[in-house]
């Protein structure tokens, strides 16, 4: 098996309990917690700061995926753990800056969680962890949305970043805001 197929094999698997993963992070976090020496880390780190930090992450990874999950249209992966669906390729709104906000926004919760373990390593951990499970992921939904929307898939990511966008400014969103969406 190629290494192509491989990916998209292991990323089809890792789709389907992504779930799963904030239970597995959360897991290998509690070694993490009760490793690490806090009296040392507060000479060094202003508590309030450090405090300031995780929640501002929390809440721009919280904004993100609410932002995402209220304006994404259906038809289009959510929820579902099956198998990768898209009636439409999303390319407006936060999709026109970067293709995999979701993730963006799952990262930068599970990273502030990881600081709030006061450990250096943990948040150097969960990143890498986070990156080889959610690369597989993303690689079998491009390889899905390449086969089925072909050309329009290759230009769009062609212009628009993975994971980082490399600008802020966004196109408007043609789906409205759906609050129940993001309750959902």
């Amino acid at each position: 098996m190629s290494l192509e197929q491989s990916f998209e094999k292991q990323g089809n698997f890792l789709f389907k309990y992504r779930g799963q993963f904030p239970l597995i992070l959360f897991l290998l976090a509690i070694p993490f917690i009760y490793l690490v020496d806090v009296s040392n880390l507060f000479l060094i780190v202003n508590k309030i700061y450090y405090y300031i930090i995780i929640l501002i992450l929390f809440i721009l990874g919280f904004i993100i995926r609410c932002y995402t999950i209220g304006t994404t249209p259906s038809g289009t992966s959510g929820r579902n753990t099956k198998s990768q669906i898209a009636d439409t390729l999303n390319t407006n709104g936060i999709y026109s800056i970067l293709r995999h906000p979701l993730y963006l926004g799952n990262y930068l919760i599970w990273l502030s969680i990881a600081i709030y373990t006061y450990s250096l390593f943990f948040p150097l951990f969960m990143s890498l962890l986070f990156w080889l499970y959610y690369e597989r992921i993303m690689f079998a939904e491009e390889k899905f949305l390449q086969k089925k929307f072909g050309d329009k898939f290759i230009n769009w990511s062609n212009l628009v970043p993975a994971f980082f966008p490399r600008k802020l400014s966004m196109s408007v969103s043609t789906i409205k805001f759906s609050f129940k969406s993001v309750l959902r």
